[in-house]
């Protein structure tokens, strides 16, 4: 079981990669090209903007989950980290669980708001006339793929030694410094 889920976390990692990779880099040329058309032609590319936006919402969820899979997520550690081992263990089991399905939770919630209330209405976005639904599907596909991650992680917290900030990483790995 440990091979499968060390296969599902590279997948997992290699999607959430390329769709940063490529929303980042989508969002830097479309930004450029709207620059150039504004600056060049005096006429604003309305679907560079557009679609600029929905790929900063779509590298916003997917970073989530990614985050999650480096354990560089947001954590509040005071009384976590003046725990002893056991029952630091138990906590972090605890955290990796509630969050999962919390996630699960949400990601459900969005899809059916994205597939139902959304698409009934058959909004469509105005330059490039998207389905709105489809746009609005990168909220729940990160928050279910940052679900995963969670998932990933308290697994290996249930069947490691130690304690897992994330599947591939230890709580007592190096952290940087705040400065």
């Amino acid at each position: 079981m440990s091979e499968a889920a060390a296969r599902v976390s590279r997948w997992v990692t290699r999607l959430e990669e390329g769709c940063l990779a490529w929303g980042v880099l989508g969002i830097a040329a479309l930004t450029i090209a709207n620059v150039v058309g504004r600056a060049g032609f005096g006429h604003s590319l309305a679907f560079a903007e557009e679609l600029a936006q929905l790929l900063v919402v779509l590298v916003t969820f997917v970073g989530l989950a990614h985050a999650a899979a480096k354990g560089r997520h947001i954590r509040m550690t005071a009384l976590y980290d003046a725990l002893p081992p056991r029952p630091k263990k138990a906590l972090r089991v605890m955290i990796c669980a509630t969050t999962s399905l919390l996630l699960f939770y949400l990601a459900y919630l969005g899809g059916s708001y994205a597939l139902g209330t959304v698409r009934a209405l058959g909004s469509v976005s105005p330059a490039l006339e998207v389905p709105l639904w489809l746009a609005y599907l990168a909220a729940p596909l990160g928050l279910a793929v940052a679900g995963v991650e969670y998932a990933l992680a308290l697994y290996k917290n249930l069947t490691s030694e130690g304690v897992w900030l994330s599947f591939e990483v230890a709580d007592d790995a190096p952290r940087e410094e705040a400065r």
